[in-house]
Protein backbone atom coordinates (compact mmCIF):
# COMPACT_ATOMS: atom_id res chain seq x y z
CA UNK A 1 0.00 0.00 0.00
CA UNK A 2 1.58 3.17 -1.16
CA UNK A 3 1.90 6.07 1.51
CA UNK A 4 -0.77 8.70 -0.23
CA UNK A 5 -3.27 5.51 0.18
CA UNK A 6 -2.98 5.38 3.76
CA UNK A 7 -3.22 9.31 4.12
CA UNK A 8 -6.62 9.21 1.65
CA UNK A 9 -8.16 6.17 2.75
CA UNK A 10 -8.96 7.81 6.60
CA UNK A 11 -9.76 11.42 4.32
CA UNK A 12 -11.97 9.75 2.23
CA UNK A 13 -13.55 8.14 5.43
CA UNK A 14 -14.15 11.17 7.22
CA UNK A 15 -15.59 13.20 4.03
CA UNK A 16 -18.11 10.09 3.75
CA UNK A 17 -18.73 9.93 7.13
CA UNK A 18 -19.16 13.64 7.07
CA UNK A 19 -21.51 13.78 3.95
CA UNK A 20 -24.03 10.71 5.70
CA UNK A 21 -24.61 12.59 8.96
CA UNK A 22 -24.83 15.89 7.17
CA UNK A 23 -27.68 14.72 5.04
CA UNK A 24 -28.85 13.13 8.17
CA UNK A 25 -29.53 16.26 9.72
CA UNK A 26 -30.99 18.17 6.59
CA UNK A 27 -33.14 14.98 6.44
CA UNK A 28 -34.71 16.37 9.65
CA UNK A 29 -36.74 19.25 7.60
CA UNK A 30 -35.86 18.74 3.82
CA UNK A 31 -37.55 17.73 1.63
CA UNK A 32 -40.71 20.07 2.91
CA UNK A 33 -43.12 18.09 0.59
CA UNK A 34 -43.02 14.59 0.04
CA UNK A 35 -41.23 13.60 -3.56
CA UNK A 36 -42.75 10.91 -4.71
CA UNK A 37 -40.31 8.40 -6.39
CA UNK A 38 -41.40 4.75 -7.56
CA UNK A 39 -44.97 3.92 -6.92
CA UNK A 40 -46.32 5.03 -3.07
CA UNK A 41 -42.68 5.51 -2.08
CA UNK A 42 -41.74 8.64 -1.27
CA UNK A 43 -39.08 11.16 0.10
CA UNK A 44 -40.12 13.60 3.04
CA UNK A 45 -38.28 15.35 5.86
CA UNK A 46 -38.73 13.82 9.54
CA UNK A 47 -40.31 16.97 11.03
CA UNK A 48 -42.34 17.67 8.24
CA UNK A 49 -44.03 14.17 7.45
CA UNK A 50 -44.71 13.53 11.18
CA UNK A 51 -44.56 17.24 12.49
CA UNK A 52 -49.20 16.06 13.93
CA UNK A 53 -47.28 13.36 15.79
CA UNK A 54 -44.73 15.35 17.19
CA UNK A 55 -46.54 18.70 18.04
CA UNK A 56 -49.30 15.96 19.96
CA UNK A 57 -45.96 14.31 21.81
CA UNK A 58 -44.41 17.91 22.69
CA UNK A 59 -47.83 19.04 24.37
CA UNK A 60 -48.46 15.90 26.35
CA UNK A 61 -44.95 16.41 27.29
CA UNK A 62 -45.37 19.96 28.38
CA UNK A 63 -48.78 19.67 30.18
CA UNK A 64 -47.55 16.38 32.25
CA UNK A 65 -43.44 17.66 32.45
CA UNK A 66 -42.87 21.12 32.29
CA UNK A 67 -46.28 23.52 32.84
CA UNK A 68 -49.21 22.41 34.24
CA UNK A 69 -52.57 25.28 35.10
CA UNK A 70 -52.77 24.62 39.17
CA UNK A 71 -48.42 26.19 38.51
CA UNK A 72 -49.78 29.21 37.09
CA UNK A 73 -52.56 29.70 39.44
CA UNK A 74 -50.25 29.41 42.14
CA UNK A 75 -48.08 31.72 40.71
CA UNK A 76 -50.70 34.26 40.51
CA UNK A 77 -51.07 33.78 44.22
CA UNK A 78 -47.45 34.73 44.77
CA UNK A 79 -46.80 38.00 46.59
CA UNK A 80 -45.35 39.80 43.73
CA UNK A 81 -48.35 38.43 41.02
CA UNK A 82 -50.86 38.83 44.11
CA UNK A 83 -49.86 42.48 44.65
CA UNK A 84 -50.14 43.61 41.16
CA UNK A 85 -53.73 42.05 40.72
CA UNK A 86 -54.57 43.87 43.80
CA UNK A 87 -53.20 47.02 42.62
CA UNK A 88 -54.71 47.20 39.24
CA UNK A 89 -58.34 46.02 40.38
CA UNK A 90 -58.20 48.76 43.47
CA UNK A 91 -57.54 51.13 40.62
CA UNK A 92 -59.94 50.12 38.52
CA UNK A 93 -62.84 50.00 41.61
CA UNK A 94 -61.64 53.42 42.44
CA UNK A 95 -61.92 55.02 38.57
CA UNK A 96 -65.23 53.45 38.50
CA UNK A 97 -66.33 55.40 42.01
CA UNK A 98 -64.97 58.50 41.33
CA UNK A 99 -66.64 58.52 38.27
CA UNK A 100 -70.06 57.67 39.61
CA UNK A 101 -69.49 60.22 42.57
CA UNK A 102 -71.67 63.26 42.11
CA UNK A 103 -70.16 66.58 41.00
CA UNK A 104 -72.37 68.04 43.68
CA UNK A 105 -70.38 65.91 46.59
CA UNK A 106 -67.77 68.47 48.00
CA UNK A 107 -64.70 67.69 47.94
CA UNK A 108 -63.61 66.86 51.14
CA UNK A 109 -66.27 64.02 51.68
CA UNK A 110 -65.49 62.85 47.99
CA UNK A 111 -61.81 62.52 49.42
CA UNK A 112 -63.16 61.02 52.73
CA UNK A 113 -65.03 58.12 50.90
CA UNK A 114 -61.81 57.53 48.61
CA UNK A 115 -59.60 56.89 51.52
CA UNK A 116 -62.20 54.97 53.27
CA UNK A 117 -63.03 52.79 50.19
CA UNK A 118 -59.09 52.35 49.62
CA UNK A 119 -58.43 51.23 53.32
CA UNK A 120 -61.20 48.34 52.66
CA UNK A 121 -60.01 47.68 49.41
CA UNK A 122 -56.16 47.19 50.60
CA UNK A 123 -57.51 44.86 53.77
CA UNK A 124 -60.24 42.96 51.88
CA UNK A 125 -59.11 42.95 48.21
CA UNK A 126 -56.00 40.76 48.81
CA UNK A 127 -58.44 37.72 50.32
CA UNK A 128 -61.08 38.25 47.64
CA UNK A 129 -58.93 37.80 45.04
CA UNK A 130 -57.54 34.48 46.69
CA UNK A 131 -60.90 33.65 47.16
CA UNK A 132 -61.62 33.90 43.21
CA UNK A 133 -58.54 31.78 42.00
CA UNK A 134 -59.42 28.86 44.57
CA UNK A 135 -62.89 29.32 43.77
CA UNK A 136 -62.00 29.66 39.70
CA UNK A 137 -58.71 27.21 39.88
CA UNK A 138 -60.98 24.19 39.37
CA UNK A 139 -63.05 25.11 36.54
CA UNK A 140 -60.00 26.77 34.48
CA UNK A 141 -57.70 23.46 35.36
CA UNK A 142 -60.79 21.18 33.50
CA UNK A 143 -61.43 23.91 30.73
CA UNK A 144 -57.45 24.40 30.14
CA UNK A 145 -55.92 21.76 27.83
CA UNK A 146 -51.97 22.84 27.67
CA UNK A 147 -51.43 20.25 25.43
CA UNK A 148 -53.98 21.24 23.06
CA UNK A 149 -52.90 24.69 22.76
CA UNK A 150 -49.19 23.52 22.31
CA UNK A 151 -50.32 20.69 19.45
CA UNK A 152 -52.74 23.73 18.07
CA UNK A 153 -49.77 26.83 17.56
CA UNK A 154 -47.17 23.91 16.52
CA UNK A 155 -49.48 23.05 13.72
CA UNK A 156 -50.44 26.69 12.58
CA UNK A 157 -46.54 27.46 12.35
CA UNK A 158 -45.06 27.12 8.89
CA UNK A 159 -42.69 24.00 8.65
CA UNK A 160 -39.78 26.87 7.83
CA UNK A 161 -40.71 28.74 11.27
CA UNK A 162 -40.66 25.46 13.22
CA UNK A 163 -36.92 24.68 11.47
CA UNK A 164 -35.58 28.09 12.30
CA UNK A 165 -36.90 27.40 15.77
CA UNK A 166 -35.62 24.56 16.14
CA UNK A 167 -32.42 25.17 14.30
CA UNK A 168 -32.03 28.57 17.10
CA UNK A 169 -32.01 25.58 19.85
CA UNK A 170 -29.89 22.72 18.55
CA UNK A 171 -27.68 24.17 15.69
CA UNK A 172 -24.63 23.51 17.60
CA UNK A 173 -25.46 20.33 18.80
CA UNK A 174 -26.14 19.31 14.99
CA UNK A 175 -23.17 21.02 14.09
CA UNK A 176 -21.28 18.74 16.05
CA UNK A 177 -23.27 15.86 14.85
CA UNK A 178 -21.81 16.09 11.61
CA UNK A 179 -18.34 17.03 13.18
CA UNK A 180 -18.46 13.72 14.53
CA UNK A 181 -19.40 11.29 11.40
CA UNK A 182 -16.10 12.91 9.87
CA UNK A 183 -14.31 11.75 12.95
CA UNK A 184 -15.68 8.62 13.08
CA UNK A 185 -14.86 8.30 9.53
CA UNK A 186 -11.53 9.05 9.62
CA UNK A 187 -11.11 6.38 12.15
CA UNK A 188 -12.47 3.78 10.10
CA UNK A 189 -9.90 4.81 7.65
CA UNK A 190 -7.59 4.38 10.11
CA UNK A 191 -8.43 0.80 11.17
CA UNK A 192 -9.05 -0.67 7.43
CA UNK A 193 -5.52 0.90 7.14
CA UNK A 194 -4.33 -1.30 10.35
CA UNK A 195 -6.46 -4.31 9.25
CA UNK A 196 -4.94 -4.13 5.80
CA UNK A 197 -1.30 -4.06 7.33
CA UNK A 198 -1.60 -6.58 9.68
CA UNK A 199 -3.35 -9.12 7.05
CA UNK A 200 -0.24 -8.46 4.70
Amino acid sequence: MQWWTVVLVPVIGAFIGWVTNLIAVKAIFKPYEPIHIIGSFSIQGVVPKRRQELARSIGEVVEKELFRVEDLLNQMKSPEVLDKIVETASGSIRNMVVERIPVWVPTTIRTVILEMMGDMLNKQMPQVIEQILDQAGGKVTEKVNIAQLVEERLNAYEIRHLENIILSVASRELKHIEIIGGVLGFLIGLVQVAVFYLSA
